[in-house]
């Protein structure tokens, strides 16, 4: 079997995201018709709740999530059930990948949530429930509390402080300005005195004139 390797990518990709989305909220929810039935020119569909519902978890799990940048890695077939291990082996394709794909036993999926989602996201995965926007639920589960928290504000306790000083190359220029009375870097001992080491300096930058006879 041969064929372009981007439809390879498109069908790993493909039911990869469905299998991490029955992982998610489960195989039975997946799959749901509420189609009437009917010929092609009179199809409908039924408008009751539970197609709102349904309409409503589609578009969270298409929407909250990457899945276009969704990557993956492919394990050996020894680690899928023993009873298929040959059939896993046996599979062949040109593609090196997707030969992979069909022989793997197992796969595993990184897919990043959507920015914008991420309490929607933990709001789910805490409750099993969808959050459509507003403000965030109150929730009683600590776990999930703390996430959020967390997220939102990193606290920090600074436990001691202290002065300490840095040369600088930096130099302000005014008309009248201050010397330092001090050896060494400025404010020497005197950040640890009640004493002033500055003194009054109008010394200007440039050559003093020279008055002739």
């Amino acid at each position: 079997m041969t064929g372009n390797p981007l439809f390879y990518r498109q069908i790993e990709q493909s039911i990869l995201r469905r299998v991490c989305i029955s992982y998610l909220i489960g195989e039975s929810a997946l799959g749901q018709g509420y189609l009437t039935n009917g010929s092609f020119t009179s199809i409908a569909v039924q408008q009751i709740e539970e197609m709102d519902n349904y309409a409503s978890l589609v578009k969270f799990m298409e929407q909250a999530f990457e899945w276009n940048i969704l990557s993956y890695s492919l394990y050996p077939y020894y680690w899928g059930k023993r009873q298929e291990w040959v059939q896993l082996f046996q599979s062949d394709d040109d593609d090196a990948i997707f030969r992979s794909f069909m022989q793997a036993g197992m796969s595993r999926v990184v897919v990043t949530v959507k920015p914008g989602f991420e309490e929607a996201v933990m709001y789910f995965m805490a409750t099993g429930k969808i959050w459509n926007g507003g403000q965030v639920p109150v929730i009683g589960d600590p776990l999930y509390l703390s996430i959020v928290d967390e997220l939102k504000e990193q606290e920090y306790t600074v436990e001691e402080t202290w002065e300490t000083v840095l040369p600088t190359s930096l130099i302000g220029l005014q008309r009248g300005g201050v010397a330092v009375d001090e050896d060494g870097l400025p404010c020497g001992n005197g950040c640890e005195e009640e004493t002033n080491p500055l003194v009054p300096n109008d010394h200007k930058l440039g050559v003093e004139p020279v008055n002739n006879p």
